[in-house]
């Protein structure tokens, strides 16, 4: 895919991550990194503490002794409360940052390109939004409350250490990174998994949609056992990814676990053998040992972290593909408005692919003259629909250019001068008013209800529990499909543009409301160019011009009688159709 950009290393999405998501709420970062010193530094303190105490101790001084406990307790609290805000501070961080990532994501593929979004299945683009953004979340409050926070546990810990005995610390410091090599190994191979992992959620929710958006052809096909099975097969694959990322993890815990016990065997070892020898005090080999416990829990968090932050940047690979993945139909930013004085519509030796390689057209002309009703016809996969994608430009042609008034279409912003009519109906679970106020959003009361009316969709709307109030449903799944129709043709009334884009636009409604409807779109049609495909071909009859196509060619055009007294494609077409 064009734009694509190659997998990156950990930190290069790590860099990335922090300059242009973290660091642009410098406020949030710097008071969570001061909330975790406090709470390290409270951590680290217990070694200093419990070494002075044993120290006093051994040498019994016992005045001092009820200001330890009070010390311990005070540390305790310093460190539940920082520890309290700091887990606050650094999911608001996080929280935010998923926002931001969210809102730019979704800016991203809301104008990508619509070959993209429908190689793409929609499964797989809202799995970036949900299961993909909520893991990074989880990855992001990690890093921020056990990097920050372990990191400067262990170092402030350590320095502690040092102070109190160098000798026994510095055996620490030589048998822990010991542990780093295996887990850095394990944290690679979980991030290729996860990324798998991520990938075959987003099947997995493209094959859901599916099933509960088609259940009433799975119920009448009798398919349901055949889902079934494809859910367990997916379900089983999810399984498998899972099980994988569980045992990289689990090596994680085992490796440290041993590692810790021989550096703390050598430790006691050492220890009690300077001990002996008089080189050091009980106090400082419990505050070692104090140290030692402090920061356990820190590093083993710290080694863990790296298999969760190797799942987690996965996943901001697969975001940071979505960013960084540029557009091929394209409009520069200043690019004037188009003006349309006329309305004439001209393509002049349009081909055009798809990018799986199929030819949809090959050296396709045609024209609409201003004002006129040009009627596009053919057997299904001639490339009808293809040639009105092409007008709004929802792909571009490879050879050929298409003009409008003698403007060429990629020089100009030219959508909010076209009105599209689908045979696929868009309605949106808001309610009836907002979905025709759609085609234009800052239209009046009065115009919404004239335009409703124009398309026969007035009366039925009024007798909806709420009226114009009333909701449609998700993708109007409360109005039938001759309702839906008629608001999406009331919709591109109230747009009024001068440029109409009908795709079979009557074709769910029965036959009293298309002759209503169809004689309300001849109305907005006068003194507006309109390009119409209809498989019906009672509703082109009366077309300006028509324009027969097959195998992505035009292969006939003419008016109605003239094309039916050919005798040719069209003619065998009226005759399927009218029977004579």
């Amino acid at each position: 895919m064009t734009g694509e950009t190659p997998p990156s290393s950990t930190a290069a999405l790590g860099k990335r991550l922090w300059r242009d998501w973290l660091w642009r709420r410098p406020g949030l970062v710097i008071l969570a990194l001061f909330l975790s010193a406090i709470t390290a530094g409270a951590a680290a303190s217990y070694a200093g503490v419990i070494a002075w105490t044993f120290d006093k101790l051994n040498n019994g001084a016992a005045d001092f002794f009820p200001l330890a406990p009070l010390a311990v307790i005070g540390l305790a609290t310093l460190r539940g409360v920082s520890l309290y805000l700091q887990t606050v501070q650094t999911n608001r961080l996080a929280l935010n940052v998923m926002q931001d990532l969210q809102n730019a994501m979704f800016g991203k593929l809301v104008r990508a390109d619509f070959a993209r979004l429908q190689a793409e299945g929609t499964g797989s683009l809202v799995s970036r939004f949900t299961n993909d953004i909520t893991l990074l979340r989880e990855t992001i409050v990690r890093l921020a409350n056990n990097l920050m926070r372990d990191v400067l546990t262990v170092v402030i810990t350590i320095g502690v250490m040092l102070s109190l005995d160098w000798m026994l610390s510095l055996l620490i410091l030589v048998v822990y990174p010991i542990a780093a090599w295996p887990v850095i190994r394990i944290g690679q191979r979980l991030r290729k998994t996860s990324s798998q992992a991520q990938a075959q959620m987003g099947e997995v929710t493209s094959q859901l949609e599916e099933s509960f958006s088609g259940a009433r052809m799975v119920k009448t096909y009798g398919l349901e056992d055949y889902e079934a099975e494809r859910a367990r097969k997916s379900f089983f694959d999810r399984l498998r990814f899972l099980l994988k990322i569980t045992e990289n993890k689990a090596r994680v815990d085992p490796i440290l676990e041993i590692v810790g016990g021989l550096a703390f065997a050598g430790l006691v070892a050492f220890a009690g053998w300077r001990m002996l020898n008089g080189e050091t005090s009980l106090g400082n080999i419990i505050g070692v040992l104090t140290g030692i416990g402090v920061i356990s829990p820190a590093i083993r968090a710290l080694g863990t972290l790296n298999a969760v932050v190797q799942e987690g940047f996965a996943v901001l690979e697969r975001i940071f593909t979505v960013l960084d993945t540029d557009e091929t139909v394209t409009t520069a930013l200043d690019a004037p408005a188009l003006r349309v004085t006329d309305g004439a519509v001209r393509l002049d030796g349009i081909s055009f692919a798809y990018p799986d390689g199929s030819v949809a057209l090959s050296d396709i002309s045609l024209k609409a003259e201003p004002g006129q009703t040009i009627a596009l016809v053919g057997p299904s996969g001639s490339g009808k629909s293809t040639v009105l994608n092409l007008l709004p430009r929802l792909y571009d042609a490879q050879t050929g250019a298409i003009t409008i008034d003698g403007t060429e279409t990629r020089s100009v912003s030219l959508r909010s001068a076209m009105a599209l009519v689908s045979q696929d109906v868009t309605l949106f679970d808001d309610t009836v008013r907002a979905n025709i106020g759609f085609g234009q959003l800052d239209a009046g009361e009065d115009a919404i209800i004239a335009a409703a009316k124009a398309a026969d969709a007035h009366d039925f709307i009024m007798a909806l529990p709420e009226g114009y109030d009333s909701p449609v449903g998700p993708r109007g799944s409360n109005l039938s499909g001759g309702q839906r129709q008629r608001l999406s043709i009331a919709r591109a009334i109230l747009k009024d543009a001068p440029i109409l884009l009908l795709d079979e636009a009557t074709s769910a409604l029965d036959t009293e409301s298309e002759q209503r409807v169809q004689a309300a779109l001849e109305r907005l049609s006068e003194g507006r160019t309109s390009l119409v495909i209809a498989h019906r071909l009672s509703t082109v009859r009366h077309a300006d011009w028509i324009y027969v196509m097959e195998g992505g060619r035009i292969v006939e055009e003419g008016r109605h009688d003239a094309l039916v007294a050919r005798d040719g494609l069209y003619a065998r077409l009226c005759k399927v159709q009218f029977g004579d």
